[in-house]
């Protein structure tokens, strides 16, 4: 299904934005900070074109669709998470050429402050984009199912958890994207930029629970599993 959403659908959390750009909470702001903030939001609300897509796999396809060209670390927690799930669905999602180029418009005019902003509150909006996209799944599912709406949907993306980056080639070539605008390059990066895609996977809470001990977490810089467990809770 492809899944059109408005800009005012994202929530855009300003305390979790500036994290991102390691600002503290209890920072001071000059009047000019508070200007570029407020200006990458407006840029955000009056560029953004929000659209997703999502497309039901069973298990034995996507084991297919995850092996990819098979370069995956040999034990990652996609694999064992995708085994004991209840409903598995392929996505995409992004916010569109637009705001991704002006983006790079300002950054290219010499604005780096207000380039860097936006980069910032794009990106946040991109990962909002992704939940928003695994909670009209469930709501999707609760519909056909009334177990689902007890179950939990999170998405896991090639290049983090072991899931090779290469795998985005086979994810396309079963999802097809480009019907809402999203194609792929030779590296494997997504065009637009502020674009995102992997699997949707539901289930229990408790299959989306692991110990992040694994050889490659300790170059992974973002530690999202963390906090996404612990909201498991």
């Amino acid at each position: 299904m492809i899944v059109d959403f408005a800009p005012e659908d994202v929530d855009l959390d300003r305390a979790a934005i500036l994290r991102s750009q390691g600002i503290p909470e209890e920072a001071e702001f000059t009047e000019n900070f508070e200007l570029i903030y407020e200006g990458a939001i407006e840029l955000f609300q009056k560029l953004a074109e929000p659209a997703g897509i999502i497309v039901g796999i069973t298990i034995s396809e996507f084991k297919e669709v995850f092996r990819g060209e098979g370069l995956n670390e040999p034990e990652n927690p996609v694999e064992d998470i995708y085994r004991k799930s209840s409903y598995l669905a392929l996505f995409a999602v992004t916010l569109g050429p637009v705001l991704s180029s002006k983006v790079t418009g300002l950054f290219d005019n010499g604005d780096y402050a207000s380039g860097y902003m936006l980069d910032s509150v794009s990106s946040y909006a991109a990962d909002k984009l992704t939940d928003l996209a695994a909670q009209h799944l469930q709501s999707e599912l609760a519909v056909k199912e009334p177990a689902a709406s007890s179950w939990r949907v999170l998405s896991y993306s090639p290049g983090y958890c072991g899931w090779n980056i290469s795998g985005q080639k086979k994810l396309f070539e079963v999802l097809h994207p480009e019907e809402i605008g999203i194609t792929l390059n030779e590296s494997c990066l997504m065009i637009p930029v502020k674009s995102l895609s992997g699997v949707l996977i539901a289930g229990a809470g408790e299959i989306h629970e692991f110990v992040n001990s694994y050889p490659f977490c300790d170059t992974c810089r973002t530690k999202s599993c963390i906090e996404r467990m612990r909201d498991l809770k």
